[in-house]
């Protein structure tokens, strides 16, 4: 009994010299201050729940004191607040990754496919120039083309040859460049230069206009310019009745009105040849066209012949002399 309240004591004591007011660190009051020690105080493991006294505690002799009171006397001693230390908290959740968006499956357009038109890849037709009734050769045109079913060129190139080239030298510059679409070509820009002036036409299409001459007019679809019109006339193939066509010269927008006058022959250097005759009118202007047909299909419908009568009604004939194609 003496030991167990000697025990209880210095618990006690110890207990008030931790918590009360005495509790200095060397040097507040004086030099001789008693040697302290310095603890750091941790969380106690955790008390385990007391096992029932029949399996925990063995019979106790008559002669010493209960298990119990010494159980109460441990109970009074004051329990010491603690912080709990940053080692000792509960750890933090961890963040957690959201899961990552799943990318949708490529998708890939379809390539684009070309449009197939009856004007071969590439090609070149050289005709005469003739003047008149008597058909005097005054100089030469060259038409040049390609396309890949996607876009196409052209370009007229005429020019005065012999003579004439001599006494009176001329040259002439078309071209057409744009699209080719199902419905035939679909012009971008066309140039016409000649002798002392350029003329050009400008086609947008997203705002159905065409800039020419420091102006703007509203177009149609299938709108041509002097260049690409006869080949557009070569891959409708008119068979008959009349067709019309706005133009854009350079210099102007208008109207000119097809009409399939026929089937005739057409004399060439190689022979001749089996045409379907077109009269193309705007104003008092009349371009004359022939188109390969029949047994002449090799040609492509390409034209043969071109017949140009101006106001004063003099006529100016372009026969092909030689022509080129190329399929792929």
């Amino acid at each position: 009994m003496p030991i167990v309240l000697a025990l209880v004591a210095s618990a006690v004591i110890h207990a008030a010299a931790l918590l009360g007011p005495g509790w200095t660190l060397p040097g507040d009051h004086d030099a001789d201050a008693p040697q302290t020690i310095d603890a750091v105080l941790t969380k106690p493991a955790p008390r385990a729940e007391p096992a029932p006294v029949a399996k925990s505690v063995p019979k106790p002799h008559a002669d010493k004191p209960r298990p119990q009171r010494m159980a109460t006397a441990a109970s009074s001693v004051p329990a010491i607040p603690f912080a709990p230390s940053e080692s000792s908290a509960a750890p933090a959740a961890l963040p957690v990754e959201p899961p990552a968006a799943v990318s949708p499956a490529p998708t890939f357009e379809p390539a684009p496919v070309p449009a197939r038109i009856a004007l071969p890849a590439k090609g070149r037709v050289r005709y005469a120039i003739t003047r008149g009734e008597e058909g005097f050769v005054i100089g030469q045109t060259t038409h040049t083309w390609q396309q890949d079913g996607f876009t196409y060129t052209l370009q007229s190139v005429a020019e005065t040859t012999g003579l004439v080239a001599l006494f009176k030298p001329a040259r002439v510059l078309q071209s057409s460049r744009g699209e080719v679409t199902a419905a035939g070509l679909k012009p971008r820009e066309f140039r016409h230069e000649r002798v002392g002036g350029l003329d050009t036409a400008s086609f947008d299409w997203a705002r159905s206009v065409v800039a020419y001459a420091g102006r703007e007019d509203g177009i149609a679809a299938g709108t041509q310019d002097m260049l690409s019109m006869y080949y557009q006339l070569v891959l409708l193939v008119a068979k008959g009745g009349t067709l019309e066509m706005p133009i854009a010269t350079g210099r102007k927008l208008e109207t000119y009105r097809a009409e399939v006058i026929g089937e005739e022959m057409v004399v060439l250097p190689a022979g001749e040849r089996r045409a379907s005759r077109l009269r193309i009118k705007s104003g008092n202007d009349t371009i004359e066209l022939w188109l390969a047909v029949g047994k002449d299909a090799d040609m492509r419908a390409l034209p043969l012949k071109i017949r140009y009568t101006d106001r004063k009604g003099e006529i100016f004939d372009q026969v092909a002399q030689d022509i080129e194609i190329q399929e792929q």
